[in-house]
């Protein structure tokens, strides 16, 4: 049985990215990072004393992570198109938020943006803050706080995984120190079991029916797709600096230590459903990694030109 996606992409198609780094000049570090649609912005404020004494560690740093507002959703799924710096700008604005979602079509949700997510935006927030703080030499920043602040422009599907490596791409212009790239990966598993009748008729007398228990697997997912029944979500963080560095004789013993965390909301999943996300997240993760590394090449040779020309 074969599914077909309602963007019209293959199940490992990823959609467009572009980026830039240090749109911001008040912060530290920031980052603009836009996967089709769905527009995030991240700004790194440290590492920087805490206000509340009761937050610093003696012996290491601390990650604070914040969503600025709510989600912003595409109110009209025919509604397409990326947002220009000028609709950014204007939805920066307290007083012109709802002038601007009116005129763009769009609606101010809370997070999580797909219904039935059953997460609170604390929730997420933690959700990032463990992610980042796995790869981040907090031993280094000691009695300091590293504040991560992510502003959800336009939501269009992934918005978690894209915040999150945005946030990944605010510390690299801030300069923090990190032990590896946490890396954020999106993908929807179907269970591709046949209808009942066909599956007894075709099912021998020993129960054994491998063509009934495979999944689909469909990447980098938009909000109409998340939004679907019979499909679970999953968010897997995996470290794609060590993906990169082990060969494939290493990759089966490096499997659990190149994942750092995951969240998975909607049908329940198998565990087959989970092995199989985890294997085609791996190719996202390498394409995610090399996009970052080729943003931060064109902010250096941008910046060296500036700086002799």
């Amino acid at each position: 049985m074969s599914y077909k996606r309602p963007s019209q992409r293959q199940p490992c198609t990823l959609r467009p990215l572009s980026a830039e780094l240090s749109p911001l000049h008040r912060s530290d570090g920031s980052a603009s990072l836009k996967c089709g649609n769905t527009h995030i912005m991240a700004a790194v404020h440290g590492p920087i004393a805490p206000r509340v004494p009761n937050r610093e560690r003696y012996d290491r740093g601390v990650v604070s992570v914040a969503f600025s507002k709510g989600l912003l959703m595409m109110a009209n799924s025919a509604v397409s198109g990326g947002v220009g710096s000028d609709s950014v700008a204007g939805q920066g604005a307290s007083g012109e938020t709802h002038a601007n979602n009116f005129l763009t079509g769009m609606t101010p949700l809370p997070v999580p943006l797909p219904s039935g997510g059953g997460a609170t935006e604390r929730e997420l927030e933690y959700f990032v803050r463990d992610a980042l703080s796995s790869c981040i030499l907090l031993e280094r920043y000691p009695r300091c706080v590293i504040q991560v602040v992510i502003q959800i422009v336009q939501a269009d599907g992934g918005a978690l995984g894209t915040s999150l490596n945005c946030a990944v791409l605010a510390l690299m212009d801030a300069g923090v120190a990190m032990r590896g790239v946490p890396v954020a990966s999106t993908c929807i598993v179907i269970n591709n079991l046949f209808d009942e009748k066909i599956a007894c008729e075709k099912m021998d007398f020993d129960g054994a029916n491998e063509s009934a228990s495979k999944e689909v697997i469909w990447l980098d997912p938009t909000a109409e797709e998340e939004s679907g029944e019979g499909h679970a979500v999953v968010v897997l963080v995996t470290d794609a600096a060590a993906l990169s560095k082990n060969s494939s004789a290493e990759k089966l013993n490096s499997e659990e230590e190149r994942i750092i965390t995951s969240f998975t909301y909607g049908s329940s999943l198998s565990l087959s459903g989970l092995l199989a996300s985890v294997a085609s997240t791996e190719q996202s993760s390498a394409a995610m990694l090399a996009f970052m590394r080729l943003a931060l090449e064109q902010k250096v040779q941008r910046e060296a030109q500036t700086l002799w020309a």
